[in-house]
């Protein structure tokens, strides 16, 4: 025996430890199991801690509870777990991605445009769109949002336009589409405005119509229909009309039914099935959804540049930044009617009277009924962050939110339903943020809780992606994807109208 268990061996030992010694020895493995049980709960104990299981949890009571973080829902993670980030995938090529090239064309159609002749009326030969040019008197403010009309059919007659150099031809015979010039916005508008009428809803009001039929629209479908070939062929299905009003054809109710077979160029698209909240129906078979124009963005230019009016790349660097290094310190920006709109109103579906609920006392925001100037307007959007872009009135497309995307401003849609232009080829959803209604009364909770890092993917998004739609950038280019669609013609490049060959892939435009 060594002199250390010798030296162990000789002291007594008091008979508890000894029995504890004892058994240690011969049942050391019962010990585990209150081990294993301890440790078990401590483990419980802090998971409970640290998990945002909680039954009680919302949005609103984590942001109460730590103002000082406020996360976005692709931050907040409510397991315990940590998340992996895995390698990237590599890039697919251009046939693959989605959203598309829109500068590789799907189809190169022929479109012809009907020359204006004295048989389409005497309003078709007085406009100010006459040898190129376009009035750059200014127009009204209402007025001003039905003005694509003009301005995609200037685009059409430019020769010097690549518009025109892709797409027109001037013999019909090889045409795949044909384009009426077809102006009763402005037939409309110009006659409101000289009887003092508000356009749009108030002239519905007051069932003034300007006797829109027998003065022009039963002439235009005249001269058309009767007087060339080409209609006939086809019963209209490649004719193309712009109707950028609310109501579209139905302003012209004798002459209506007439259009129908043809494709309208719209500025309203709505999902919803109810042909009775507008008087239509949207025709997924039929319509195309354009951009409407604006008063900031489309009072005058000539040829390619038809509808220019302010220039964005005037105020805002090549990355969408204000040139005089402006922050954007606004969180929202929305001019237009909300003071007098209550939460049950059609009007709007309610929505805009949240404006004047409380969120126009916010300092950080910049809410207006009566509009601003044009340069107060321009030194607003290049300070904002966000544009709210409600439904209007009582269709669910509103314009501002087309000086939103050219300003870099992120739209906030709240429009349940509506269909955005050229969906099939541009991501909206990456660019906007998209409320439902009854989420509506949350917005200010929403914006501020969305990231930085998420903020900055959107503006760029809207200033990389979202500009390509408005009227004076893509806008034909993303409206003849649609037709290549509706004319069965994707990858297909047209010789004559009997005679079409394989797409060039190749081609840009």
């Amino acid at each position: 025996m060594s002199d250390y268990n010798k030296l162990y061996s000789a002291k007594a030992s008091p008979p508890l430890v000894q029995m504890i010694r004892t058994y240690w020895r011969t049942r050391r493995y019962l010990f585990l199991i209150p081990a294993v049980l301890l440790f078990w709960t401590f483990f419980l104990f802090i998971s409970h801690l640290t998990s945002y299981d909680d039954p009680e949890f919302t949005l609103e009571k984590t942001i109460q509870e730590d103002e000082s973080q406020l996360l976005s829902t692709y931050e907040r993670n409510p397991t315990p777990y940590k998340p992996i980030i895995l390698n990237a995938l590599p890039p697919q090529g251009d046939a693959y991605k989605w959203p598309p090239n829109i500068r590789r064309p799907l189809c190169m159609p022929k479109i012809f445009v009907y020359a204006d002749n004295i048989k389409m009326g005497e309003f078709q030969m007085t406009l100010s769109l006459k040898e190129g040019k376009m009035s750059t008197s200014s127009p009204s403010s209402m007025e001003s949002f039905y003005r694509s009309e003009q301005i995609l059919l200037e685009q059409l007659r430019d020769k010097t336009s690549s518009i025109y150099k892709s797409y027109v031809t001037e013999n019909p015979e090889e045409a795949d589409f044909f384009f009426i010039p077809f102006q009763g916005a402005k037939y409309l508008t110009d006659c409101w405005n000289s009887k003092g009428i508000k356009a749009g809803a108030g002239a519905i009001q007051e069932q003034e119509d300007c006797d829109v039929d027998r003065k022009y629209a039963e002439q235009m479908m005249d001269y058309i229909q009767k007087d060339n070939p080409y209609w006939n062929r086809s019963q209209g299905r490649d004719h193309i009309m712009i109707h950028p009003m609310e109501k579209a054809s139905l302003y012209y109710k004798r002459t209506s039914d007439r259009m129908q077979n043809a494709i309208f160029l719209t500025t309203v698209g709505d999902k919803r099935t109810d042909p009775f909240i507008n008087g239509r129906r949207f025709r997924r078979y039929g319509d195309i959804v354009i951009p409407a124009s604006t008063a900031l963005l489309n009072q005058g230019g000539k040829g390619s540049m038809a509808g220019a009016g302010v220039n964005p790349a005037d105020h805002l660097t090549a990355d969408g930044f204000s040139k005089t290094g402006a922050k954007r310190d606004i969180l929202m920006i929305f001019g237009g009617d909300y003071e007098n709109v209550n939460p049950t109103d059609d009007y709007s579906g309610g929505i805009r009277s949240l404006l004047f609920n409380g969120l126009d006392q916010q300092p950080d925001y910049s809410f207006s009924s009566r509009g601003w100037s044009s340069s107060e307007y321009i030194n607003l959007l290049k300070r904002s962050r966000y544009g709210f872009a409600p439904q209007g009135g009582t269709t669910l497309d509103t314009p501002q939110i087309w000086d939103y995307i050219a300003f870099g401003v992120v739209p906030v849609v709240v429009a349940d339903g509506i269909i955005e232009p050229f969906e099939d080829d541009m991501d909206w959803d990456s660019f906007i943020v998209r409320i439902p209604r009854e989420e509506a009364h949350r917005v200010d909770l929403i914006l501020r809780s969305i990231s930085e890092q998420e903020y900055e993917q959107k503006r760029k998004m809207v200033w990389e992606h979202g500009r390509q739609a408005l009227l004076t950038e893509d806008a034909w280019h993303l409206i003849v994807r649609a037709l290549c669609r509706k004319g069965d013609l994707e990858d297909k490049q047209t010789i004559d109208r009997e005679r079409h060959v394989p797409l060039n892939r190749d081609i840009t435009v």
